[in-house]
């Protein structure tokens, strides 16, 4: 009898160390985000799903995500746990054969910059919680939260008479738009651009190309060479209020930087002449991403894009406090430049 009994403890410890085991095999899980570039304080909803491919009932389910630690986000009866690197937030349910279990977490970040999730933990238990089997996993892709606009009243009339300017030159131009020939479509063209009929016996996305020697052509140029990160912060609040201004006034535009602001898989910085969202969101995921440095100094950027400059070239300059060295790359840009120069010093309000 007593046999019996130490071999049925036996199996009861072998059944509650295996179970878990085998039943978080047919667990899957998988999350997702909506986009990749956010608002400041805007609400971000991670959307997770659990499915359970067992044929059996899941006593036991517990699910830790790790959202970033600058996550703000409201505590409404389930675990949430804030820490130094990740903000994390543990369910436990039970779930039944072939049951899928969804939810979703909604959080905001104030603050510029790219986040990761951290890996998941997932975890299965048996039903008197004495053994829990436990896999981990990527979480969803990164995203980004964008700078906000310069509030600046002031600068944004600069920014509007600059581009005010540069539309009458465009329009007062001989032949501004002669089309020349057609080219691939690289998301950096206006839809208007698309020849359909070329397209169609192409069998690929073409636009038209237009005469560029009778075009106007802006730069924005963001120069990071300087002190201050509060005053690079508002050039970059200043950078997004340009290129998105560009945009709403339909006028094509390339972008130039010697700072370091990377994108999904490398620097920005240079984006070539172009419009439409897809150019935009480029240039403002790089803005999210940027760091307090620079790869060069302004005399090495102005060189550079003298350069590259085509005819009618204007600038737009947005920088912190130049030095004497800087000042003198200024009065090179401007020497040398046949079209017009905007030029806004980043400073930010004092609270």
């Amino acid at each position: 009898m007593f046999i019996i009994l130490i071999l049925g403890i036996a199996l009861l410890i072998y059944l509650e160390l295996q179970i878990p085991q085998s039943l978080i095999r047919g667990l899957k899980y998988k999350a997702s985000i909506d986009k990749i570039l956010y608002e400041p304080g805007e609400e971000i909803v991670l959307r997770s799903e659990v499915y359970n491919y067992n044929k059996s009932f899941v006593p036991f389910v517990r699910l830790r995500e790790y959202i970033p630690a600058q996550a703000l986000l409201d505590d409404d009866g389930r675990g949430v746990y804030y820490a130094e690197n990740w903000v994390t937030v543990e369910r436990k349910v039970p779930i039944r054969a072939r049951e899928r279990l969804t939810k979703n977490e909604v959080f905001t970040i104030n603050s510029r910059g790219r986040y990761s999730f951290g890996e998941y933990k997932l975890g299965v238990g048996d039903i008197f919680g004495w053994n829990e089997a436990e896999i981990l996993g990527k979480g969803p892709h990164s995203f980004a939260v964008m700078p906000e606009r310069s509030r600046n009243a002031d600068l944004s009339a600069i920014v509007s008479g600059f581009i005010g300017d540069i539309s009458v030159m465009r329009f007062i131009m001989e032949d501004p738009i002669l089309t020349v020939g057609f080219g691939d479509y690289t998301g950096r063209e206006p839809m208007k651009d698309i020849s359909w009929m070329r397209t169609a016996m192409a069998g690929r996305l073409l636009v038209k190309k237009y005469d560029h020697t009778g075009d106007i052509n802006v730069t924005v140029l963001l120069n990071c060479d300087g002190d201050g990160n509060e005053d690079l912060e508002e050039c970059f609040r200043i950078t997004r209020m340009v290129v998105e201004k560009l945009e709403v006034a339909h006028i094509p535009y390339a972008f130039k930087t010697n700072g370091f602001l990377f994108g999904p898989v490398s620097y920005v910085t240079y984006v070539p002449k172009g419009l439409g969202e897809a150019h935009l969101r480029g240039i403002l995921y790089g803005l999210s991403t940027a760091i307090y440095d620079r790869m060069s100094s302004f005399t090495t950027l102005v060189d550079d894009v003298l350069d590259k400059r085509e005819q009618n070239e204007n600038y737009m300059v947005i920088t912190r406090e130049l030095d004497a060295a800087g000042h003198a790359a200024l009065r090179k840009l401007q020497r040398s430049c046949d079209g017009k120069i905007g030029i806004i010093v980043g400073k930010e309000a004092k609270r």
